[in-house]
């Protein structure tokens, strides 16, 4: 997280308590909850489970630029590479996006986050 964004659109709202008499930003988030955030910090899954990007790659929705990857990694429990970026509150949990990674654009879904193998199934073969 970033000047860039605030807690509500990060899903760190239970970590605000708008009622303490007085802290350095409360005016800035007045108003603000996750309901109402234009933004979300969104978990991706590159779709083929083999192409990696590095971060600040521009991520496309229905073929318009609407955010970039703040981070990526390869996800070894979902043997998959993983994204993270702020998309537009309407891209929800399912859809699908495009990262464009030097000219090339590569499938992503948005995925629940966080990712984990709950059964521990992956991890034991």
């Amino acid at each position: 997280m970033t000047t860039e964004h605030d807690p509500f659109e990060a899903g760190l709202g239970f970590a605000v308590k708008m009622a303490k008499a007085n802290f350095v930003g409360k005016a800035a988030l007045e108003g603000r909850t996750e309901e109402n955030s234009s933004r979300r910090l969104r978990c991706l899954t590159v779709d083929d489970g083999r192409s990696l990007v590095l971060g600040k790659e521009p991520v496309f929705y229905k073929g318009r630029a609407v955010g970039y990857v703040t981070s990526a990694a390869y996800g070894y429990s979902i043997r998959k590479p993983i994204a993270y970026s702020y998309l537009p509150a309407e891209v929800s949990v399912g859809d699908s996006v495009e990262i464009e990674y030097f000219g090339r654009r590569i499938m992503a879904t948005v995925a629940q986050d966080p990712l984990y193998d709950p059964t521990m199934s992956r991890l034991r073969g």
